[in-house]
Order: C-alpha cells, then structure tokens, then sequence
C-alpha cells in the first residue's frame, strides 16, 4: 500500500459557487472561502439555514464545480484532470446525506445499496464487491441478515449505517458529514456520532461536519468554520470559539442554542438573533451580518470586514472582532454540570 500524501486532505482557496437566478441576477451560494483539512481531522461548518454550507460541501466532493477558486484533494485540482482520472480520485472524497431514506433505493436489498458504488467503479469481480459490501456492513454494527433486506425493513438508524457504509467501500480519505444526524431521533444520533468517531480513529478518516447544531461541532470537531450568507465569519478551535466568541454572529449562535435550564437560573443579558438572513442575490453591502448585528456602525456598511488572523490558528472577519463580544455564561455553566 502506498504512503497517504502529505499535506491537507483538501485545501479550499478562494472558492466560489453561484447559480444564475433569472433575469440575470445571481445566487452566491458560497462567496469566498478558504480553509484547510488535515488528515484525520474533524472540521465542523456551522451556521443557519440558507449560508451556503450544504453547497460548500457539495463542491469538497466535486458534485458541483466551482464557479471561481480552487478545491484541492490531496494537492491536485481535480477539475484539471481528465475524466477517467477524475472519476478515479474523487472516490476518495465521500459525502452523507441528512435524509436517509432518500438516499437509499427502495427497490435495491441494503446489499445491493452498499455494493453498488464498487460495481459502477468496476473494482474486482462480483463475489469480491459483494464480500467488501459485507465487510462495510460490519464496519457501521450491521449484522449480515440485514444485507437481504429491503430499506423500509430497517429504522432511521440502520439506514444511515447503511449509508455511511456504502460511503466506506470506496476506502476515503475524507467524508463530508451534511447534516448526517439531524433527521435521526436524539437517542439515535449519540450512536451515529460515536460510531462516526470510532470509524475516524480505525481508519484515519478526515471529516466535515456540516450543521446547524453547535452541540455537534463541539462532540466530534477540533476545528470549527462559522458561516453566514456564503461567507466564514470565525474558524477556530472549537474549545476556543464556544469559550469566547470574537465575531456576533458566532456569540448570537451561541446564545441560541437551547438548554435545559429553568428561564429563573438562566443568566441575564440572553442576546436574541433578530431578523431573517438576507437574500444571497442581493447581499448587504460591507460586512454581510450588519443588518442583524445590534453592534453595527457605518463602517460596517461601508468597509468589507478583511478575513484576518485575530489570534494564532484564529480567523474573523469583523472589524471589531472581540470588542463587542464577551463570554457566553449559559454554555459555560451548562457545560460544567
């Protein structure tokens, strides 16, 4: 077997993805974002509805080009190789979906389900698929009586073990994780997020986590991208950004973030994310949050806010980064409990 490359699994420069909306205007899906994943890391995106993130991990496992920048899988650019080359190497690069009932074929058995990305590519002859099929089964705590079934015979659970499965065979490097436990019940998803944890340390797996849970960032991600209306906001590590947010938009995340504590023990000053996130065919001039942020000045509407390095290994775009911004007691004393 040969040594894995050296250097970022993927490397993202400048990369954006827009979609022509009619009569002519635009859709900046993703507007500019660059970052790196190590091999074996676990990088979370988070962010609301609408910023870009499923579209940003669509464009990681080359489902869609992009429209401007780079998406680099192991130092190569995939989108300059030829057809037979690309297909080969973007197995490497996997994706799971949040619906896991839309994913699977319900005409096709599980095994079926799981083989077929081997018998597309071709690998070995139809015993061997069938035996890695298998193999993959056991990886996820699928016994093999679940192979003859069909996908309505299993819970949401099973499903997304079959999923994820079907993802291994093609023995990845990396696997973008979009939304990949937010259809599942609470009971089900420590399960999934454990097993996806166990599979990391077995088969030095990359991840992107992509989600709008902050409870899952700090589970599973050493690092963590916040994203709003096509655009990072903060990337940090994780212990570092859910201690002392720098950007608003990141502390407002935070503060939104559900706990179960009696409204008399929760600490004053709670800050309530207003508004809806703007249209991405018509984004806010300079810096993108202002029309939500209760800190904004004029130079937020007319400066855009540079992606800087506020701190070692700690990225914002604010011009008042840390500034306007404090601790987040709730988390902080929910987490100590």
């Amino acid at each position: 077997m040969s040594a894995a490359p050296a250097g970022p699994v993927v490397s993202v420069r400048d990369l954006r993805i827009h979609f022509p909306a009619g009569r002519g205007e635009t859709v900046k899906a993703v507007d500019g974002v660059s970052f790196d994943v190590q091999p074996g890391e676990s990088f979370g995106v988070i962010g609301e509805s609408g910023s870009g993130k499923s579209t940003l991990g669509r464009a990681l496992v080359s489902l869609l080009a992009p429209t401007s920048g780079t998406v680099r899988h192991d130092g190569r650019d995939l989108a300059a190789l030829p057809a037979s080359e690309f297909r080969r190497q973007r197995r490497s690069y996997q994706i799971v979906f949040q619906d896991p009932n839309a994913a699977l074929d319900p005409r096709m058995t599980i095994l079926q389900s799981v083989r077929e990305p081997l018998d597309i590519a071709g690998e070995g002859d139809a015993a061997s698929r069938g035996r890695a099929a298998l193999q993959a089964l056991d990886h996820v705590g699928l016994a093999a009586e679940h192979a003859a079934r069909y996908p309505h015979e299993l819970s949401g659970g099973q499903k997304q073990r079959v999923n994820i499965a079907r993802a291994l065979t093609m023995t990845p490097r990396l696997i973008v994780c979009d939304e990949a436990v937010a259809a599942l019940d609470v009971s089900i998803r420590a399960e999934i997020l454990n097993l996806l944890t166990a599979l990391q340390r077995e088969l030095k797996l990359a991840y992107v986590f992509i989600t709008h849970d902050l409870g899952i960032v700090a589970h599973v991600s050493q690092r963590v991208a916040v994203m709003y209306l096509g655009q990072f906001v903060e990337m940090a590590p994780v212990e570092m950004l859910l201690a002392r947010p720098l950007h608003p938009y990141t502390e407002a995340l935070l503060w939104a973030q559900p706990v179960a504590v009696p409204a008399s023990l929760r600490p004053p000053g709670r800050r309530v994310l207003q508004g809806e996130i703007p249209s991405p065919i018509s984004p806010p001039s300079g810096c993108r949050f202002r029309t939500r942020c209760p800190h904004a000045a004029d130079r937020c509407a007319a400066d855009v806010p540079a992606w800087r390095e506020a701190e070692p290994g700690r990225w914002v775009a604010c011009h008042y980064a840390g500034a306007v911004t404090g601790t987040t007691p709730l988390l902080e004393e929910t987490s100590h409990a």
